[in-house]
């Protein structure tokens, strides 16, 4: 049975349209009322009749919702979590605006590469910190290093901490080791550079994120004295190459190191292409 209505049999047809709980989130949406009518006995029949309805744009919303009612259903079943429709909805409406850099279905906002890219040089006399984290069950690790406008690395960090709260978090955790290396290096011009789109349009509207993650970015912030200039940057992976070195590297070794010129060997490749490129 529908572990969410428990009224009838759990089909995917049912657990994601036909559900009372599934229902009310696409009528909050203001769904097409023409899709909420009908009964399917598959899935596909009726996402397929949603195809010939909707606009492009409007059908990538369409799945994006879908992903979340299904995800709401999996918090009900492993979780005993019950969330409100609107909940759902505006989770589902927040992933469109974070991710439309991933749209593949619109116009793209930035232009595909013909070929793959390294490391990008900053301007005259800013610092680029680039920054990943990688996740492993109850461990994270974090890798950054910090360059100048030629190349040349300054400094950096690598290490295993404990982690309970999932990718997101951890991606926070290697910012603020970020942030705890700039206060003592006192680089006053930095550009921080990281592949997590959502992490990095966070940091460029901290003042209107009012959730827990926006809280704790904010708090980061406002540690560091005003003298000091940030400018939040998102790149491809194939950009970040070095910091996600290093996050395999500290998960390798286990351990937890700082370092200034002296990097470790495992990421001279990487620096040397980067260099070249």
């Amino acid at each position: 049975m529908c572990p969410c209505c428990g009224i009838e049999k759990e089909t995917l047809i049912h657990a994601l349209k036909d559900c009372p709980r599934a229902r009310a989130v696409l009528m909050y949406g203001g769904l097409n009322n023409a899709l909420m009518e009908g009964r399917y006995w598959r899935c596909v029949d009726w996402i397929e009749d949603a195809a010939r309805l909707l606009d492009n744009k409007a059908l990538s919303d369409f799945v994006t919702v879908l992903w979340n009612i299904w995800n709401s259903r999996n918090n009900k079943v492993f979780r005993n979590t019950d969330e409100e429709a609107w909940v759902i909805w505006y989770r589902a409406a927040g992933l469109n605006r974070e991710f439309r850099i991933f749209n593949f279905v619109e116009r793209p906002l930035i232009p595909k590469s013909d070929g793959e890219k390294g490391w990008q040089k900053p301007g005259a006399r800013v610092v680029k910190i680039n920054f990943d984290a990688a996740v492993d069950w109850s461990r994270m690790s974090f890798g950054l290093v910090a360059r100048d406008h030629e190349g040349f690395v300054l400094g950096g960090r690598a290490g295993v901490l404990e982690n309970q709260t999932g990718v997101e978090w951890a991606e926070l955790q290697a910012f603020a080791k970020s942030v705890e290396l700039v206060r003592e290096k006192r680089w006053l011009k930095v550009e921080l550079e990281s592949d997590c789109a959502n992490l990095v349009n966070r940091l460029n509207n901290a003042c209107a994120d009012f959730s827990l993650y926006g809280y704790r970015i904010q708090k980061l912030l406002n540690s560091v004295d005003s003298c000091f200039t940030f400018n939040f940057v998102w790149a491809p992976r194939c950009c970040n190459k070095m910091a996600d070195k290093l996050c395999a590297w500290a998960f390798t070794n286990n351990c937890t190191k700082a370092f200034d010129m002296d990097y470790p060997i495992e990421i001279h490749d990487v620096i040397l292409k980067d260099a070249i490129n």
